[in-house]
This record gives structure tokens, sequence and C-alpha cells, in this order.
């Protein structure tokens, strides 16, 4: 892109698009694709701290993993776009911005993907109460507790019928406060916080 003074002293911009190498850029760009892809389909490699052997604990590490394989998704998303700035030169503020933006983001994701990871291999906490009411993703507890429901789409609409107020439930919960398993709680136990 270059700015032209004219004589009425207005900037004109316009982009010269021989300063804009399209292969490069369609080849990041597919990289950077098909690397979310991969992520979003890429098995869980790390131990988790659910119990293989508990319904309620697989269903939470495969809901927690999930989470996980999106945070990994993030990353694979800016990664090549920081690696595209590193390798080739450009426009010397462009390839600064570039860097400065795909810098900032790659920080950003990877922080967030290792809190995933960190939430998939930490033991969860079963939590049972009664449900006070939900709210989309949301579910509060009588007593104030609240959860972020990171269930399947499936998995939510299965349990729309029963997860209403009043009815008491049980759940897996990560230690960031994700619940990755919700069932209802028919043993009419009562609730500990």
């Amino acid at each position: 892109m270059t700015v032209a003074a004219r004589r009425s002293l207005r900037a004109s911009w316009r982009i010269d698009l021989h300063e804009v190498r399209l292969g490069r850029v369609g080849l990041t760009l597919a990289v950077s694709v098909g690397l979310m892809m991969l992520a979003l389909h890429v098995p869980s490699f790390l131990p988790s701290g659910a119990d293989p052997a508990d319904s309620g604990q697989r269903a939470y590490a495969r809901n927690i993993w999930q989470e996980t394989q999106t945070s990994l998704a993030l990353v694979s998303m800016v990664l090549p776009w920081l690696v595209y700035g590193l390798l080739w030169q450009g426009a010397p503020w462009g390839r600064r911005i570039l860097l400065v933006v795909a810098t900032a983001g790659v920080i950003g994701t990877t922080w967030l993907a290792l809190l995933s990871a960190e939430s998939y291999s930490a033991l969860p906490r079963q939590v049972a109460g009664v449900v006070d009411h939900v709210q989309g993703r949301t579910l509060w507890l009588q007593g104030g507790a609240s959860y972020y429901l990171v269930l399947s789409d499936a998995e939510l609409r299965s349990a729309q019928p029963w997860l209403r107020s009043g009815i008491p439930v049980t759940l897996w919960v990560s230690p960031r406060g994700h619940a990755g398993s919700v069932v209802e709680d028919e043993s009419g136990a009562s609730p500990g916080y």
C-alpha cells in the first residue's frame, strides 16, 4: 500500500497489487485452515485426570477434550501467520504489523490451550445440587454456585427435558468451573456443595 500526497494536501491511499504476494498468502491461509481442521479432529494425546471406569467421568473427559481441541485449533489458525511474517520479507510496516498481531495471537491462544490442557489433565470434582435455573450454557445451583456446561450440543438438547429448576443433579466439574458431565440424580440424596 502506498500513500501519495496531492497538491490539495489530501492523502490518496491505493493498494499496489504487486506488493501483495497472493501465492504466499494463499498458501499460508491453506496451511492455517488445514491445521485448524486437523486440530479439531486430533484424538487425546494427554492423560486425562478423569477415571475412565466411571461413565460420568468418561463423558466429562470427552467434553473437556473437545474444549482443548478448540483451543488447539485457535493456535493453529494464528501460528502459520507468525511463520509467514518471520520467513518472508514484505513491506516493512506491513511485516511489523503482521508480526505484532500474529505474536499476540500465538501468545494468547497458546495460553488458552495450556489452560484447557491443564483442565483436561486435572482431577475433576463431583458436585451435587439442585438446579436453580439454566440460562444458555450456564447452570446455577440452589445456593448460588454456577457452572459453565461444556456438553456437546446433542447432550445439551437431550438433557433439556429434565435439566430445569428443582431437579437434583450431579456434575463433574473441572478446576475452571466447566461442567463436562451432568446427570439427573435419581437417588434423591441430599445435595452437597
